[in-house]
């Protein structure tokens, strides 16, 4: 397992979550040096301090979570107090009820506007598509969207669809996704439940972070 630390981000973005279980988190991520640890906006503040300001392990923050469906400049505000806090990357999910709406312009607008704020602080941005609820074409589409907007990674779900317990991994169905998304863009997967050798093959095909809400070691 040791080869997969420096891919994998600890994500603690479930409802239950414990201050304690973000500390356990906090010391792997450290210890054994993986590649970041993600919480939620009201943490942000309070674990960049514990991590200081020269930590190479990222701190990630989510925007828009779970649905996406708020309005733009919330999300702008959102961003703009994350990266005040300390976020080094900022996970913006998309608003899928504009999608399935009869335009999808707004999307196109506030991924422009969004990615704008971030690198404008020479920081990164990831955005995140609920695969589950979108057909082959609209997944396609909306990669496609979120890469031309300048999007440093492309994440496969928020993973809070499939409940509190975490998203039912599908192998196939995260190797299909890297290869959607161009090779110049980072792919993240929510690779909760999956096997060892599965992260492996992520890996091997070129997924650059495995998000991951518990470790096995």
């Amino acid at each position: 397992m040791n080869h997969l630390f420096p891919y994998i981000e600890r994500t603690l973005l479930h409802p239950d979550v414990t201050i304690n279980e973000q500390y356990d988190a906090l010391d792997e991520v450290v210890q054994l040096g993986m590649a970041g640890l993600t919480v939620a906006p009201f943490w942000v503040k309070k674990f960049r301090r514990e991590m200081g300001d020269t930590h190479p392990a990222m701190l990630s923050t989510v925007v828009g979570f779970p649905f996406g469906y708020q309005r733009t400049e919330a999300k702008q505000t959102e961003t703009e107090w994350a990266l005040r806090d300390g976020a080094t990357e900022v996970e913006v999910v998309l608003n899928t009820s504009a999608l399935f709406s009869p335009t999808s312009v707004w999307l196109k607008i506030e991924l422009a506007k969004l990615v704008a704020m971030v690198h404008a602080q020479e920081k990164y941005i990831t955005v995140i598509l609920e695969s589950s609820l979108l057909d082959d074409e609209q997944l396609q589409k909306m990669i496609k969207l979120s890469a031309d907007a300048g999007a440093d990674f492309i994440k496969n779900t928020t993973g809070f669809t499939a409940g509190e317990n975490g998203v039912s991994y599908h192998h196939e169905s995260a190797l299909r996704f890297r290869q959607l998304v161009p090779k110049l863009v980072g792919v993240k997967i929510v690779a909760d439940g999956a096997m060892e050798f599965q992260l492996e093959d992520l890996v091997a095909a070129g997924v650059e972070r495995l998000s991951i809400r518990r470790l096995d070691l």
